[in-house]
């Protein structure tokens, strides 16, 4: 993707800098200042690094919060082992899920999941807005994907099987 956004900047550049009869054309303003917002004295032209982290920022909210087709064979290609969360980026493996992991940590940063039935992953999904619970203990296996229902008692509390897991600090946010 890189190449191509490389070839479109080129393609972008020469038709407002490049050549015209044989003479250049003036170079009135910097690609910076003309992909600036109306409001900020550009003429709104997106740049197109943007649009391409936009693009991978929604391949991995679908890949989260929806079932569909394409997310199921990520998961099954990617993540059969562990959650895609935890998941590291090997030389094997597709550069769209590169770019897709590049951006995990913001997209990541800015989902937060409701406990509703349960469903939502315990140690990998941000349910509790501190993030994901696997990452601020030791010793949870990246395999473990463990629902959130699992550790839920009777009375709205939780299981008291999570104290060794825990500092106290962390176990009171619950």
């Amino acid at each position: 993707m890189a190449a191509t956004v490389k070839y479109m900047k080129c393609m972008i550049a020469n038709f407002f800098w490049g050549k015209e009869n044989d003479r250049r054309k003036y170079h009135w303003a910097s690609w910076e200042s003309l992909s600036l917002p109306y409001e900020e004295g550009g003429i709104g032209v997106r740049r197109l690094t943007d649009i391409c982290t936009s693009l991978q920022c929604k391949h991995w909210w679908l890949l989260r919060t929806t079932d569909s087709l394409w997310g199921q064979y990520l998961k099954a290609k990617y993540c059969r082992v562990s959650h895609p969360t935890a998941r590291k980026w090997d030389t094997r493996q597709s550069l769209v899920w590169r770019y897709m992991l590049k951006n995990r940590s913001m997209m990541e940063n800015n989902i937060r999941w409701n406990i509703n039935s349960g469903n939502c992953s315990f140690w990998w999904d941000d349910w509790l807005g501190v993030g994901a619970l696997g990452n601020l203990t030791n010793g949870i296996s990246s395999q473990n994907n463990t629902k959130v229902l699992h550790f839920l008692v009777e009375e709205n509390g939780m299981n008291s099987s999570l104290d060794s897991k825990f500092q106290l600090d962390s176990y009171n946010k619950f």
